[in-house]
């Protein structure tokens, strides 16, 4: 199920790969670009490879409000955070994150 979402994504230009990390994203019709997937290796981790999938999303979409969701209770909230994104809201357990673009 996940390949073909991760395949569709790569078809539709949605989805970045580099050396030890990969993001899936979407955006809607409102053009709110959604980070759907943000996965760094974990001997890749606190390396900037999450900030560089951040910039990416956001170089392919300029002016863009960036969205991304973290179930409250993982530690990643505070990825969100140091890269600039703002909490939101949160929603049945799940922060919402917002940077504007």
């Amino acid at each position: 199920m996940i390949f073909v979402a991760l395949s569709e994504a790569a078809d539709r230009g949605e989805l970045l790969l580099v050396d030890g990390g990969m993001c899936r994203f979407h955006r809607r019709r409102d053009g709110v670009v959604v980070i759907r997937e943000l996965l760094v290796l974990a001997k890749a981790r606190r390396t900037g490879v999450g900030s560089l999938l951040v910039r990416r999303v956001k170089q392919r979409h300029p002016g863009a409000e960036i969205e991304a969701k973290c179930p409250a209770a993982y530690p990643s909230n505070g990825f969100w955070a140091r890269v600039g994104f703002r909490l939101a809201g949160e929603k049945g357990g799940v922060n919402v994150w917002r940077l504007s673009n």
